[in-house]
């Protein structure tokens, strides 16, 4: 079981969210936690070095992987320019 830490960067953006997408991103962040290895369920984007988890065609959870603690760090969510800060 891995423990979920989020930023606040994380908690701006999951606020504006609308409740269909938050019921979404709370699965995914339970799955996430859940998973024997969260790095596996993400893809790994080299220039961030962070991990990124697609829900749908529009959204993503930004995400670190802490292997010593087994902790998740959910860096950011939203939109692909809200998620990595660009177009």
């Amino acid at each position: 079981m891995w423990f979920p830490e989020r930023t606040n960067q994380f908690k701006k953006q999951y606020k504006n969210l609308n409740s269909d997408l938050k019921i979404k991103i709370q699965n995914t962040i339970k799955e996430l936690c859940e998973s024997n290895n969260p790095t596996k369920l993400g893809n790994y984007k080299k220039h961030m070095k962070v991990y990124s988890y697609e829900i749908g065609n529009n959204y993503r959870i930004i995400y670190d992987v802490q292997l010593a603690e087994q902790v998740i760090v959910f860096i950011r969510v939203g939109d692909h320019k809200s998620a990595y800060g660009k177009d």
